[in-house]
């Protein structure tokens, strides 16, 4: 590597940073403790790596089994562990290995000395550990269901896709729990989710979160209200359902379009950011398509006052995020999950990007994890990503050593401060 990556690498790993997103347990206390190494590392990402490797779905469940012999699980996954063992995944998991417990590859000779390790992290003070001390990150931005959480770690962001695309009569009532009065009709409705806005400054939420990309199009038409209620009433059908009863029913596209745009105009008055999914799905098997950030376009330019946040570089339209965080004011870029799904594409991305688009308007971290672990792995990458890329500028000669750390610092810090509006919370 060169010395000027050395020198930005360098400062870029003392730096403080913004955690744009993670899926953690809102407190360490809820942490799951009937668990082990291959169950924690297995649960989230690398799980789609050895699957589509080949393993198949029934040696997955019980690979992931605690109680069944680790070392008979793990001859199980270690073929398809080896096969995908060079993807971004699994080398946030290698690092985690190495800096948090003094293991420098994750393989069959250290499986159990891992594993024994990581059960003895099962007691309180490891969150605080990894994410503090070890990854120095300042805040992370939480995607969790309530705004309480420990907020000496975390900031809570809030979804309304229980609003915008409701399943079950479970989510009916849900709504109408935290609202304090019963839906009878769709007015109703949309008065929940005023009532909803009116509570999120009281409950510390500072930012909001789409993730509707997994089961449809980003595209949201304006439809009439009328269209909307008739497509609405179809949560009536299943009414007279027990409540032990799932009672699935399906509102149709009018109304899921209608409702969000419902939730973008409180948006607009109230100067939420809203974070969204766009790109590659998680899991084995999706209808990418319907997660092309162009889908959004028309949301863009209604909601001028909206900030969009669009997650995971976008990948594989990282290209198509170039054009519309240059086109719109309101487009921010966001690479959370994005240095583990492609260390390679993010690095040429944000090469990209610093020639196309404002550097104030990136944000170069978020973990996306959904246990405390590999969020290390992850910003341990980042950092390396992002020293990479504006070392590439720097040979370039687009700017120098001096200016690449600023832009670093831009990037890790102070861009989502202003982004979500994080001044004086932190």
């Amino acid at each position: 590597m060169s010395a000027n990556y050395e020198e930005i690498l360098e400062h870029a790993r003392g730096l403080e940073i913004i955690d744009t997103h993670e899926h953690l347990p809102a407190r360490e206390e809820l942490r799951n403790r009937e668990t082990d190494v291959l169950k924690e590392y297995l649960n989230q990402y690398f799980n789609s790596d050895v699957r589509s490797a080949g393993l198949p779905d029934g040696d997955y469940r019980k690979v992931i089994d605690h109680t069944l012999p680790l070392m008979e699980r793990w001859r199980l996954v270690e073929p398809y562990w080896e096969k995908a063992r060079h993807t971004g995944y699994c080398r946030a998991l290698d690092i985690t290995a190495r800096d948090l417990y003094g293991i420098e590859r994750i393989s069959g000779e250290t499986i159990e000395c891992l594993n024994e390790a990581f059960l003895r992290t099962l007691e309180p003070g490891h969150f605080r550990w990894v994410l503090k001390e070890k990854s120095r990150i300042k805040t992370s931005l939480l995607d969790v269901g309530a705004g309480d959480c420990d907020r000496t770690l975390f900031l809570p962001i809030y979804r309304f896709d229980h609003f915008i695309y409701p399943r079950w009569s479970e989510d009916v009532r849900l709504v109408e729990s935290e609202a304090g009065f019963r839906v009878t009709a769709f007015d109703d409705w949309l008065q929940a989710i005023e009532a909803a806005f009116e509570r999120l400054p009281g409950q510390g939420f500072v930012a909001l979160k789409h993730g509707l990309a997994y089961e449809r199009p980003l595209y949201y038409e304006r439809v009439s209200k009328k269209e909307a209620e008739e497509g609405f009433n179809a949560i009536f059908k299943v009414k007279h359902f027990p409540e032990w009863v799932p009672g699935a029913f399906t509102i149709g596209k009018a109304c899921q379009d209608y409702v969000m745009h419902f939730i973008l105009r409180q948006a607009n008055r109230r100067g939420y950011t809203y974070q969204m999914h766009t790109g590659i799905q998680e899991g084995s098997g999706n209808i990418i398509s319907n997660s092309d950030p162009a889908l959004l376009s028309n949301l863009f330019v209604e909601y001028p006052d909206v900030d969009f946040d669009l997650f995971h570089i976008g990948y594989p339209y990282e290209h198509t995020l170039s054009a519309l965080a240059k086109m719109f004011p309101n487009v921010f870029i966001d690479m959370c999950w994005a240095h583990i799904i492609s260390p390679t594409a993010s690095v040429n991305a944000l090469v990209e990007w610093l020639d196309a688009v404002p550097a104030n308007k990136i944000s170069a971290f978020g973990g996306d994890y959904g246990f405390v672990d590999a969020v290390y792995g992850h910003q341990y990458l980042a950092r390396q990503n992002v020293s990479k890329a504006l070392a590439i500028k720097v040979a370039d000669g687009v700017f120098d050593v001096e200016r690449a750390k600023r832009i670093a610092e831009m990037l890790f810090l102070r861009n989502p401060v202003a982004i979500f509006k994080l001044e004086g919370r932190l």
